[in-house]
């Protein structure tokens, strides 16, 4: 399973993976960023960690519940971030996706360019007939992608969780086929 844009390879992880997987979260700061929003940071510590984490990825593939995939740089073959793909409700059937990429890449449009790979994926080759995202409402980079790609926010959860005195909420968004479609339609008029 492999997709690709412009500047970036989205694939399935494969055996001997954790060492980009161990490394992406090593380096700028990101097991710290990412400590409170994706469970790798603070579960996988080790490279042996990580390709356990791998193997466990591959046995949800095969179970179809939960599809993940690492971000490449076609240039440097470097792992930039993951997407995942979450199986919500297969009579529907509707998605959710999530994504994390590298600090020292943010701002250089490759969020936009993986996630937005990922829906094409999800609505042409899932069959979606749609697609949700749920973000922090304190992560403007998140909600602000979602709304970018042309979801719309269907909800704010507010301070719904906390953690050390901290509360937060989420922003719901979701994105329908007919949406999609149209989106596509005009890009492509």
């Amino acid at each position: 399973m492999q997709l690709e844009t412009e500047r970036l390879l989205i694939r399935k992880y494969a055996e001997g993976d954790g060492q980009g997987l161990h490394l992406l979260l090593e380096r700028n700061g990101n097991r710290n960023k990412l400590a409170e929003h994706v469970d790798e940071a603070t579960e996988v510590r080790t490279e042996v960690e990580a390709e356990i984490r791998i193997r466990q990825w591959g046995a949800d593939w095969v179970a179809r519940t939960r599809f993940v995939m690492g971000l490449w740089l076609k240039s440097s073959n470097e792992q930039i971030g993951q997407i995942w793909i979450e199986p919500r409700n297969w009579d529907v059937p509707s998605f959710e996706l999530g994504w994390f990429l590298d600090s020292g890449y943010w701002g250089k449009g490759l969020a936009t360019e993986a996630a937005s790979r990922a829906v094409r994926f999800i609505f042409e080759c899932l069959h979606a007939h749609k697609i949700i995202v749920i973000t922090r409402d304190n992560n403007e980079r998140s909600h602000r992608l979602a709304q970018r790609l042309g979801f719309a926010r269907e909800g704010h959860l507010r301070e719904c969780s906390a953690r050390n005195g901290l509360r937060w909420g989420l922003f719901h968004y979701g994105m329908l086929r007919n949406e999609y479609e149209t989106r596509v339609e005009s890009a492509t008029s």
